[in-house]
């Protein structure tokens, strides 16, 4: 009898066991995917050429690697192509990588009013070879680093990306959240045309009204 009895109680500390752990169990890729972000299309439109992808979210290894290849599989079908941000940061490294490959691709970045885009998210912002945010939806915050030399590539990759150099300053003497307004984020180019962009839209606009293409 008490050897009956000493198992239903290990059978009872087994079940409720079971029950206190399974909501965590539940939980946990929940949380995981909350701090993960995505990348998806967004506005594509093939006959009229263009669209473009949103991420949302942290920017991880994984999102940043399913941005690239989503704007490289529409590349060749769009003439405009934009990648919308909401995010709150996220991994450096990623967010430069992803940023690198939308100034290769010629791509535009855009936060709308309601999304936001600090930290990380700056930097793939500053990739665009234009860059329309909303004002006040985009903040700058000390990104931290666990290697010296890793606060030298990211002011290396802004420098390419045509960036001032008081961008880098700003953004890392930003203990706190310091979202820009309109007249801020021009003088810190994160709202305007990349030159060579603009000289190439002015190229293809003369060779569209000279009067052979109009024949």
């Amino acid at each position: 009898m008490q050897s009956f009895l000493r198992s239903v109680m290990v059978w009872v500390a087994c079940v409720m066991g079971m029950a206190l752990l399974s909501p965590l169990a539940a939980q946990a890729p929940v949380h995981e995917q909350a701090l993960e972000g995505s990348a998806n299309l967004y506005n594509l439109d093939r006959d009229a050429r263009v669209g473009g992808i949103e991420i949302r979210g942290r920017i991880g290894k994984a999102v940043a690697n399913e941005a690239v290849k989503l704007l490289r599989s529409i590349r060749p079908d769009v003439d405009e192509l934009t990648v919308f941000l909401s995010s709150p940061g996220g991994d450096v490294f990623a967010a430069m990588e992803l940023g690198e490959e939308i100034r290769r691709l010629w791509a535009l970045t855009s936060v709308d009013d309601d999304e936001e885009c600090f930290g990380a998210c700056v930097l793939v912002l500053a990739a665009g070879v234009r860059r329309t945010p909303a004002s006040k939806n985009v903040g700058l915050q000390r990104m931290s680093f666990a290697q010296k030399d890793v606060a030298k590539k990211v002011e290396a990759y802004l420098f390419r990306m045509g960036m001032p150099k008081k961008l880098f300053q700003e953004q890392q003497s930003s203990n706190k959240l310091r979202l820009l307004d309109s007249g801020r984020l021009k003088a810190l180019g994160l709202e305007g045309i990349d030159p060579a962009y603009e000289q190439w839209l002015r190229a293809n606009e003369n060779q569209e009204r000279s009067p052979s293409n109009r024949e």
